[in-house]
Order: C-alpha cells, then structure tokens, then sequence
C-alpha cells in the first residue's frame, strides 16, 4: 500500500462516536431530518438516516426506539415522548406534534433547529465573554494564596530572628499568613464541600426559586438575567405560536421552557390563567413585576392587532442583540477592574514584605 493510500484509507469522513447527546448531537438530528423531509424522503426513512448518521450513541438508540414506534402506527411526537422524553424538552416534543397536525413538519423543524441555534450562540458567547475574568479571578486567588502560604512564613521567620519591629501591614499580612498555614486545608476543603452543596441546592425547587429571586434584584447581573428572560420568552412564544400551537397550550409549553426559573415560570402560568379568565395577556404580565415594560407593551400592541406571533418575531432578534451588547460590555468592564484589584491585592502583601526589609536596611551601619 502506497502512503497517500495510506492517508486515504483513514480519511476522517466520520467523526468519533460518544456516548452522550450533546445540544449539537440535537441540533445535527433536527437539520438532518427536517432536509431529507424537506426532500421528499418519508419520514420513517428520513428519521432513521438521520440517527444513523448522529455521533451520539445515546441519541442513536434513542432514536431506534422511536422508529419502531413509528413503524407500528404511533405518532412522531408520541413516540418520541414515550422514548425520548427526556433527552428533548417538552416544548421541541409540542412543536413536532404541531408540526405533524399541520403536515408542516419539514418547516416546524426548520424553524425548531434555527431557534436551538440562536440560543446556543447566546449562551456560548456568554461562556466565551465570562472565561477571561474568571481565568483573571482564578490565577489571582492562586497567586496570593501560594504567597501567603509559601513566600510569607519565609520572611516571617527571618522578620521574628532578626527582631525587628513590624508595621502593621505586615503583622496584618503575617497573620494572615499563620491562619492560611493552620487552616488553609481546612478553608479549601470547605469551600470546595461548599460549592458542591450550592451546587446540588440550586438543582431543587426551593433553591432555584431563592437563586432567581435574589439574582434578579443585583445591579448587572439582575439586568443580564432579565434581558435573556425576555429573549427566551419571546422567541420560544414566537415560534410556537408561528407554529400553530394553540395560544392556551403555547403559555404552557413556555412556562415549561422556564422550568429552571420558577418566578419566570409561575408568572407566566398565572398571566395564562388571567387570559383564560378573559383578561389580556399583557396585564397578567405586566402584574408579576419581572417583564419588562417594553415587553409587555409588545405584547399589548400583539394582541390588540391579532399579530402577537409576528410582533415576538420582531422582539426576539432585538433582545438577543441586547443581551450579547451587555454581555461585551459588561465583561469590558469587569477586566480592569478584576486586575486592578488583583494588583493592589499583590501589592499589598508585596509591600508588607520590603517595608520590613527597607527599614532594616536603613539601619546597617
């Protein structure tokens, strides 16, 4: 076998299978899918390639047991919730289900996948916008703590030998340095316990309902959580009413969508109950507190003119660029203030260590 042989024999025209279905494992399946129904292959064909053809071996199998659902006469969307109810939120299940009644299914899942996409950028941004200053966090937590740990105890040693008469910044610094050196394992262990306990809470009920309310009410960062609220809301309320899904049934599937946002989510159940009662929709809104009030006037204009679909379509776009700008922004922003910081920090541990040395040295006859 010659060498380019070689190289061709292993060409990479598939990517290496994993285990778990990523939200482009998910969003590969849909666009897959919705073209080859978009290209007049049936649906059992077409769903059947389209998991072939995904990297995911969990999505895969998924998959396999909704075609042999398909097969024998049930529905996509049944299926799939029978199936795969939990590796695809109910409000994508909805829209299928749409999609299906409609025989629009090619369009629904176009519309679907373009939607998954944009907010898969909004949130990918926002990770990529947050690495630099926690990186910058990080490196300055490690820094000072190596120097209290390791570099302090060393003059303090000399500092005690020589006898010499300390400023209060350096005892103030020294003494941090002995409770880092007694204690520094025990502070670690703690707020690594800590975090994991934060982090196992803000998974219930009750902790992400006080999470949301406390973080809505902080200067920037409550700003941040309200502008991607109204993004979500009016892009998810966009697509399924775009879809067909009934306007009752639509306030359910995006409450849903805020199932990790319990303030958002009651909200919103309680302005649907309002407009079952006959009331409009805006003012259920608008009485939560947590819309903005050009979201709810949006809304208000939507429903007076019987375009409420169409005037979302407009917001989303808007909301989406908002919330990217004050990310930027924000994080522009936090960089030199988290060096500057982070600097004075350093320095200060900098200067209880040669002020000590300076005088001393002032005082070598």
């Amino acid at each position: 076998m010659s060498l380019e042989s070689w190289f061709l024999s292993r060409a990479r025209v598939s990517a290496k299978s994993h285990r778990r279905a990523s939200l482009d494992d998910k969003m590969t399946f849909f666009q897959q899918f919705g073209s080859l129904l978009a290209s007049g292959t049936p649906m059992l064909r077409a769903l059947k390639l389209s998991a072939e053809q995904n990297q995911s071996k969990d999505l895969r199998e998924k998959m396999e047991e909704v075609s042999e659902r398909v097969a024998s006469g049930s529905p996509l969307h049944t299926s799939m919730n029978e199936s795969a109810g939990a590796m695809f939120p109910d409000h994508w299940v909805a829209m299928i289900a749409t999609g299906e009644a409609t025989g629009k299914l090619d369009t629904v899942l176009g519309d679907l996948n373009r939607q998954i996409r944009e907010a898969a950028d909004t949130r990918s941004k926002f990770i990529g916008a947050m690495i630099y200053p926690c990186v910058l966090i990080g490196v300055a937590f490690l820094v000072v703590l190596v120097m209290l740990w390791f570099v302090v105890p060393t003059f303090g040693g000399m500092f005690n030998d020589m006898g010499a008469k300390l400023p209060d910044i350096t005892l103030f610094v020294l003494g941090a340095s002995d409770f880092v050196t007694a204690y520094g394992v025990y502070v670690v262990g703690g707020i690594g316990i800590g975090g994991f306990l934060l982090h196992r809470w803000t998974k219930t009920e009750p902790g992400r309902r006080t999470i949301i309310s406390v973080v809505v009410a902080i200067p920037v960062v409550g700003d941040l959580v309200i502008q991607s609220a109204m993004y979500r809301f009016a892009s998810n309320l966009a697509l399924l009413l775009r879809s067909g899904v009934p306007m009752l049934e639509t306030m359910d599937t995006v409450a849903d969508v805020f199932r990790a946002q319990p303030p958002y989510r009651d909200s919103i159940l309680q302005a649907k109950n309002r407009m079952a009662a006959g009331r409009a929709l805006a003012d259920g809104l608008e009485e939560s507190g947590l819309f903005t009030s050009m979201m709810v006037n949006a809304v208000r204009v939507g429903e007076e003119s019987a375009q409420l679909g169409a005037v979302m379509e407009e917001m989303a776009p808007y909301y989406r660029e908002k919330t990217q700008a004050f990310m930027t922004r924000t994080t522009k922003l936090a960089e030199p203030a988290i060096i500057m910081v982070m600097g004075a920090v350093i320095s200060v541990v900098m200067l209880a260590i040669y002020i000590p040395m300076f005088e001393m040295s002032g005082t070598v006859k």
